[in-house]
Order: structure tokens, then sequence, then C-alpha cells
């Protein structure tokens, strides 16, 4: 069962403009221009992760799942994290299952994996661009929901996922309490996820 239905399209379009092994060693880069001589210089970050799949904790690392995202093109981390973040949800939502080994935090800037983070945050807000040879480990069902995942938010900029986030129940929910630029490490609940993007997907 896809996600390219009209309600979900319908939600995702609310715009707001304002190759990787999984089982061996991943490089990252991005290009950084020196202050002092104004040269280009390329920075690698690599990535080692096993694959441990229990459906209960979640069939996939969320770097397998990140390393699949990034295999489609260059993107900043904001956009890396919420598109992880609807993998899961979706997942949540159409399989009742837990797709990804990590959760979401309601941080200031929409939800966000703190593992993912702190693999990725040498990056700032630079693009995380890839080398390497990609060797896909996800299964075929798998792949078909992130294939949606990606054709229904894949070219959306990073700030325009953010906007589409605070919009929604799951975030707003989990920062309840939480002042509008507060630190908040709240974990979005899975229930939670299930229930709206479910109910999004059939229209109730």
């Amino acid at each position: 069962m896809g996600i390219r239905m009209d309600a979900m399209s319908e939600m995702a379009s609310s715009r707001y403009n304002g190759t990787i092994s999984s089982t061996g060693s991943s490089n990252y880069y991005t290009t950084v221009t020196s202050a002092i001589s104004g040269s280009e210089q390329v920075v690698f970050v690599n990535s080692f992760h096993e694959i441990k799949r229990t459906e209960e904790e979640g069939r996939y690392s969320v770097y397998e799942i990140a390393d699949w995202f990034l295999n489609k093109g260059n993107m900043t981390q904001k956009k890396l994290q919420k598109l992880c973040y609807y993998a899961q949800a979706w997942c949540y939502a159409l399989k009742n299952k837990r797709l990804i080994k990590t959760d979401f935090q309601a941080w200031i800037h929409g939800p966000v994996s703190p593992a993912l983070y702190e693999r990725f945050k040498s990056f700032g807000y630079d693009a995380i661009r890839f080398t390497g040879t990609y060797k896909c480990n996800i299964d075929r069902e798998d792949v078909s929901l992130l294939e949606d995942v990606w054709e229904t938010y894949g070219d959306q900029t990073g700030n325009s996922l953010e906007v589409l986030t605070h919009r929604e129940l799951p975030w707003i929910e989990a920062r309840r309490g939480y002042a509008e630029n507060e630190r908040c490490t709240v974990a979005i609940s899975s229930e939670t996820m299930k229930k709206y993007y479910k109910s999004i997907y059939t229209g109730e």
C-alpha cells in the first residue's frame, strides 16, 4: 500500500518557500571554503554501522535509512532528518510497525533523531554529499514505502518540511509546555504518529 494519496499530497504540498555501503565504510563530504586561503577543502566523515533487525526496536538503523535518502541526492541535515521522520511516521500509520531504531525528539526546528544529528552535526547548514558505492540492504516492501516518502516530500526544502511538521499534531503535542525557542528533548509519541498520519490517509 503506497502513500501517494490525494489527502497525503495535499498535506505535503502546503509549501512554505521561505554510492554508500550500509555494511562497510561510507564517505560523506562537504566542501568548506577556508577563511584564510579562500581555497576549498573537502571534509570526509566515515560511517560504520551494523545491521540489527527486530520488529520491536525497529528494522533498520537510522543510518541505513539516511543512506537511502542521501543516495537520492545532496541535502541538508534538516531535510534528511524530516525525511527519516516521515518514513518512521508513515510506517507506523500504514504498516503498524517501527521502521527505524531511533526516537525523534521535538526540537525547535522540528523532529530530530539525536543519533542522526550527532553523525552529521559537523556539516552545519551545508549540504551533506556522498561519495562511494551504495549497497541497499533494505527489504523491497520497505523500499517501496521510502520511495513514496521521497515522491511526496523529496522536492521540498528542509525549511519547508520544518514548517510542515510544525503544523502537525505529533510535534505540537510533544512540545506542549515549552516556549517557542526553548530546548526540548521530549520524544514524539509513536502512538500519536500512528493515529495522526493514519487519519490523514483515511480522511477521517
